[in-house]
């Protein structure tokens, strides 16, 4: 085969070369992240302001899943966060509604807002927010090699 017959190393005629593999792009990815955020954001503030806690304050072990639902929160719009600003951006924005949710709790019956939920809302958005700004060159390289 010669070199002008070699489709795969040159543009078409037309100018654009045409894909013939459907490839995940990062846009489809970035639906998912938003479908899957939107969803762990429902049932965080659900959870948050149902009139009775479903998780016991048992020895403090709610804390952790604070910290955990709100990292995770926190951690899926941080990896495709495109500067610093853009990521300090998303941790206050976590932060708010991890301090409006604890605070919303002062005007439902039988539900107390507590200053170490806070604290714990606060750390898991600022963990999350830093590890999914940190995982993001690694997402980038995964859905490279799974393009290729």
């Amino acid at each position: 085969m010669t070199v002008e017959n070699d489709r795969d190393n040159h543009i078409p005629t037309g100018g654009v070369q045409t894909a013939s593999i459907a490839r995940p792009s990062l846009s489809s990815q970035r639906r998912l992240a938003l479908t899957g955020w939107s969803i762990m954001m429902l049932a965080i503030a659900a959870l948050s302001l149902w009139p009775q806690g479903m998780i016991s304050d048992h020895h403090h072990l709610d804390k952790v899943g604070h910290f955990a639902a709100y990292a995770a929160l926190a951690f899926l719009p941080s990896l495709f966060a495109s500067s610093l600003r853009q990521a300090a951006t998303i941790m206050m924005a976590m932060c708010l509604i991890g301090v409006g949710l604890e605070g919303g709790q002062a005007f439902l019956p039988d539900r107390v807002p507590s200053l170490l939920d806070t604290a714990a809302n606060l750390a898991g958005a600022v963990c999350g927010t830093g590890a999914g700004f940190i995982a993001r060159p690694f997402l980038k390289q995964i859905v490279r090699d799974f393009s290729a």
